[in-house]
């Protein structure tokens, strides 16, 4: 587990949901208080609000990938084709290593002895950090 894998670990064990874990490990790269990341990736745990949809834990790695290496230009189509693609590379390494990017999916494999979301949080933000050059 990398330095962004622990971080976010520590703050969903504050009881921080999925997507906010994975976002406040990244709060001093990101510059933005913690307040205002926790208010923004709020809605996005339990698969949006336990709507069982994409995995808060992905959502997060989109957050932080945005943020930090993402298209700022609505017309510059090459930055956005950039962004798109990074975080396009990041949801086929999640599922590839955790089988789906799905909420409701991972929580059926976790009956099944699957990964805890503890486990998928420090998976997403190693994996973020790594793509953005942080480890």
């Amino acid at each position: 587990m990398g330095k962004y894998g622990e971080k976010a670990v520590k703050l969903h064990d504050e009881k921080y949901n999925c997507c906010q874990s994975v976002v406040l490990a990244f709060e001093e790269e990101m510059g933005i208080d913690r307040d205002t990341l926790a208010n923004l990736s709020a809605n996005l745990g339990g698969g949006l609000g336990y709507a069982g949809e994409v995995c808060g834990a992905v959502s997060g790695m989109a957050i932080v990938s945005g943020f930090l290496g993402g298209w700022k230009v609505p017309t510059d189509q090459e930055s956005k084709k950039i962004s798109y693609d990074t975080i396009k590379e990041l949801v086929e390494e999640f599922r590839k290593e955790n089988n789906y990017s799905r909420c409701d999916e991972l929580r059926e494999q976790r009956k099944a002895g699957g990964s805890t979301c503890a486990e998928l949080i420090s998976c997403a933000a190693d994996m973020v950090a790594r793509k953005m050059g942080l480890e």
